[in-house]
């Protein structure tokens, strides 16, 4: 009953956090509505992405240290009362501060869900559970982009928001009731070790100060005042951090977790697979509106196949990598990422739908496996007094590497316009070609590092 309960928890968490991708079809409603610029309303991702990448590390931590259950709860609370009290405002600057507690809860949850199946399941089936519960990713993601482009579309962009209310109060009510046990305490013998709260803030400031850097960049430029200015106190902070990590003082990041190979194999595929597939979410857009000239509805239809397919690739995934192997798996994922990236950015100035959607389809299966698998790879073996720590690398990696592919991406793109004097439809397979190479490395890193461990 325990693993079931473990499985309802993280599902619902993981579908809870994925739906705010209902943001990214509704920007447009919020500049019209909120008579802001594209820039400004850029805000309302910035903010979001910057503190969900500080939190990670932070939430994983606690939950080592006091148990899963409570901090659970706690970013289930921040997350849902965030996003009731942003379906109340009526002005941009409130809906960006309240976007950082959201970060933040979010991350709680997209951090401690997939910790609580690792926790609940032995090595042998950590796979098919953890495939299972993010799948709910997918699913999560296909309700925000349909659902929420027709909520924002019927009702108004607010929908987005205080619709989540009652699922969040349900997952409340079901992890408060049922999640008990040993699932819901700490690991024998870690309360009595200190909670790192100068390192936990250090951690999240460096990478919160980071993720806004980059952001900042792709809206003001590379060596612009503020991004430079951003850079050089995320250097200061890493400064900071790697002296007390030295001495001891600093105890958020266990000593021997990074040296883990599961740890850093995964934590770089899933930052360089997310570098590659998110241009789906930013750049993909503009394609199916300007080049293939179809109405956001189509589009809306194009990106919930993906996450469809997402859903069916993480529960194959988890499925197939506890009976051929973590690594296979993981790599089949960016290969099969890979092809799907290239197929998309092959469509051309002319493509029939056809091709559009089978390209989607096969760019969605991909990420789904690897993803479920890149998981797995990470937490098959982790010790249960570690699982917040590594599933965090994971979740923060996946952040970072969101804003990195909106920054770089959208640069390429930029450039070859202007310096190769190219359309949009030829820069944008430049681009995809880019994030498929970028997509086939993700894969060589398990290849690579696992030859090198044999």
């Amino acid at each position: 009953m325990a693993q079931v309960v473990a499985i309802v928890v993280g599902s619902g968490a993981l579908f809870l956090g994925a739906l705010d991708f209902s943001i990214n079809v509704n920007l447009p409603r919020f500049r019209a509505d909120l008579n802001e610029t594209l820039v400004s309303v850029q805000l309302i991702i910035i903010m979001y992405h910057g503190a969900r990448s500080g939190t990670g590390f932070v939430a994983g931590g606690i939950a080592d240290r006091f148990g899963i259950k409570w901090p659970l709860a706690a970013g289930i609370v921040v997350y849902t009362a965030s996003v009731g009290l942003i379906s109340l405002q009526d002005s941009l600057t409130p809906i960006v501060a309240l976007r950082i507690p959201q970060g933040i809860g979010v991350a709680i949850l997209f951090t401690l869900a997939p910790a609580l199946v690792a926790r609940a399941f032995g090595p042998q089936r950590r796979g098919a559970a953890l495939g299972v519960t993010l799948g709910a990713m997918g699913l999560g993601t296909f309700a925000g982009t349909l659902g929420g482009g027709l909520l924002g579309q019927e009702i108004g962009w607010p929908a987005i928001f205080w619709a989540r209310i009652p699922i969040g109060a349900a997952l409340l009510i079901v992890l408060i009731t049922w999640l008990r046990g040993p699932l819901a305490s700490s690991v024998t013998g870690r309360l009595r070790h200190r909670f790192d709260l100068i390192g936990s803030l250090t951690l999240f400031s460096m990478l919160f100060v980071l993720v806004t850097g980059l952001s900042f960049a792709r809206v003001h430029g590379w060596i612009a005042p503020l991004p430079v200015v951003l850079y050089v106190t995320t250097f200061v902070l890493l400064l900071v951090f790697s002296r007390g990590k030295k001495t001891g003082r600093f105890t958020i990041l266990p000593n021997g977790l990074t040296q883990f190979l599961g740890f850093k194999v995964g934590a770089t595929s899933n930052l360089l697979l997310t570098v590659a597939s998110f241009v789906m979410w930013f750049l993909f857009p503009f394609y199916v509106s300007d080049v293939m000239g179809r109405s956001g509805f189509t589009l809306g239809a194009l990106l919930a196949l993906m996450a469809a397919m997402n859903f069916a690739g993480s529960g194959m995934a988890g499925w197939l990598a506890d009976r051929l192997g973590d690594r296979k798996v993981t790599f089949a994922g960016t290969v099969i990422t890979a092809i799907g990236l290239a197929l998309v950015g092959s469509a051309g100035a002319t493509p029939t739908m056809s091709y559009v959607v089978i390209s989607t389809a096969v760019l969605g299966l991909g990420f789904g496996i690897h993803q479920a698998a890149v998981y797995t790879l990470t937490l098959r073996d982790t010790p249960s007094e570690h699982a917040g720590s590594t599933s965090a690398a994971l979740t923060v990696s996946q952040t970072v590497g969101t804003v990195l592919s909106i920054a770089v991406m959208t640069s390429l793109v930029n450039w070859q316009q202007t310096r190769a004097e190219l359309s949009f439809a030829e820069a944008y397979q430049f681009v995809y070609f880019v994030a498929a190479a970028i997509a086939l490395t993700a894969g060589l890193v398990v290849v690579r590092l696992n030859i090198k461990n044999e």
